[in-house]
């Protein structure tokens, strides 16, 4: 835990999950810890609805995390996601300077970016959260590489990422009141690929869906660039809408989707489920297939949006990309059949993250893909530099405190004092303990009476007079064990209370 860390933290709509990793040699991630809290409604589709629930599972996921690690998190890449985020194509062009060579030179792509930069927005409501080149194009044509090329006029088209920023200033803040200060706000659909895939992939087009709990997010990749992006405000958790609308018990919702859920209704059983209802006498069933049907038409509505997102991209006719599944509604059943029926694209796979982390970490932290995003946000941010961390000293960690006790020499067991009268300043005396056969002796209480605490419920009016009178107990014990009566004596009623 030395100088090398990174921190990120997804605030989704279901859950708040940090994660902690260090930098290692050869510049892959070692995750060190992961952390999970649910956001219990203060997050509904990317928003931040509620800071004080979503403060309160933020400060339980970065106790939980730095009580693991033994470390004091301050600083942190934080993901945005939702629909207050939307890319934007911006084209603009300079003339090259190089009059007499007509040669487009660093300078000239330096004096298109700044050109870019100064670029101003329509209103103050939103801000420019990143930008990219996308491509170049000298004289009309299009080129990989603009330095070098032969021309009079150097174009570019720029892909800009714009937020609301009312809602980087709630999350900002909501961060802030627990201590962790935003190193970057990192739009999740522009670094959803970090981690699920292959530089070959992204080269030659790929296509990222995160489906999470309240948004899915959508990457598209040509050309070894992030294309278009995009946060679509519907995720699994409609899902789980769709199917407590069957009158399904909420407790029992998730686990009906995940164990006998699927994507595909015509590959469904025709059975029915049965499970405990409301009232556990009573018994409740469903058929599989209307589950499924549920499922299947969600999913439906979802890969449509993803469609209309692809198209935003332009990437042509030609555009053949491998489909990467993630986020935690990965796990349904069936679910690349459906997304390739639908997008008819052949190549399509539900993924976790593997690329830029060590295998080891991987296996032991990465239990689901829904710490996909997170993971992406670490890799992000091995790139960009590393973050605040401090090493709680052994010293300065939490420990039980205990008041300092003085040692006393052993007691000596002696024969128990009868008679003895209470003194006024302690009125009632310490009571004597039973001997074994006593107290392996159970008493049986009458029936239809009540009793706590050895208090019977008809005297739940006076319930002091059985302490200060013990003569009334003992006469209820010797009424029903006869036999107990005789080895208790008139004067030392009391070592029995």
């Amino acid at each position: 835990m030395k100088g090398k860390q990174i921190v990120a933290i997804d605030v989704g709509s279901l859950n708040v999950v940090i994660a902690v990793g260090a930098v290692e040699d050869d510049g892959n991630i070692n995750i060190l810890g992961i952390a999970s809290e649910p956001i219990n409604k203060g997050v509904i589709a990317g928003r931040i609805e509620n800071i004080e629930m979503a403060g309160r599972a933020i400060a339980a996921a970065k106790s939980k995390i730095e009580k693991q690690l033994n470390i004091h998190i301050t600083e942190a890449y934080a993901g945005m996601s939702g629909d207050y985020l939307r890319c934007v194509k911006v084209i603009d062009h300079v003339y090259v300077q190089d009059d007499a060579n007509k040669q487009v030179t660093q300078r000239d792509v330096e004096e298109l970016k700044r050109r870019m930069q100064s670029v101003t927005l329509p209103d103050d409501k939103e801000e420019i959260v990143s930008m990219e080149p996308l491509s170049y194009n000298v004289d009309g044509k299009i080129v990989d590489e603009p330095c070098g090329n032969y021309g009079r006029m150097l174009e570019a088209t720029y892909n800009f990422v714009l937020c609301e920023k009312s809602m980087r200033d709630r999350l900002r803040d909501c961060l802030k009141r627990q201590g962790i200060t935003a190193k970057e706000f990192v739009p999740n659909a522009m670094v959803a690929y970090l981690g699920v895939a292959t530089s070959e992939e992204i080269q030659d087009g790929a296509i990222v869906i995160d489906l999470g709990g309240g948004i899915t997010d959508v990457t598209v990749l040509q050309g070894g660039k992030v294309r278009h992006a995009a946060s679509i405000p519907i995720g699994a958790d409609a899902i789980n809408d769709d199917i407590r609308s069957l009158s399904i018990p909420v407790k029992y919702v998730e686990d009906l989707k995940v164990g006998y859920g699927s994507a595909l209704a015509d590959r469904s059983e025709d059975d029915i489920i049965t499970f405990q209802a409301k009232y556990h006498s009573m018994v409740k069933g469903i058929l599989r297939r209307n589950l499924v049907t549920a499922i299947e038409a969600r999913l439906m509505d979802i890969a449509d949006l993803v469609q209309r997102e692809i198209k935003e991209a332009k990437c042509g006719s030609r555009f053949t990309p491998a489909v990467l599944i993630t986020g935690g509604g990965s796990l349904t059943l069936d679910i690349e059949r459906l997304f390739a029926r639908e997008l008819k694209y052949e190549d399509v796979r539900a993924v976790y993250p593997e690329y830029g982390i060590n295998a080891e970490s991987a296996m032991e932290h990465i239990t689901t893909p829904a710490y996909s995003m997170v993971t992406s946000l670490l890799l992000y941010g091995a790139k960009r530099g590393l973050c605040a961390v401090a090493v709680v000293p052994a010293q300065a960690r939490p420990t039980e405190t205990h008041s300092p006790v003085t040692p006393v020499a052993p007691v000596t067991p002696h024969t128990p004092v009868t008679n003895v009268t209470p003194s006024p300043q302690n009125s009632v005396a310490a009571p004597a303990k039973p001997t074994p056969q006593e107290e392996s002796r159970p008493i049986e209480q009458p029936s239809g009476t009540l009793t706590v605490d050895g208090t019977e419920g008809d005297t739940q009016n006076e319930p002091s007079d059985i302490v200060k009178k013990p003569g009334k107990f003992a006469s209820l014990v010797n009424k029903f064990f006869g036999s107990v009566s005789k080895t208790m004596s008139e004067d030392n009623d009391q070592d029995y209370l």
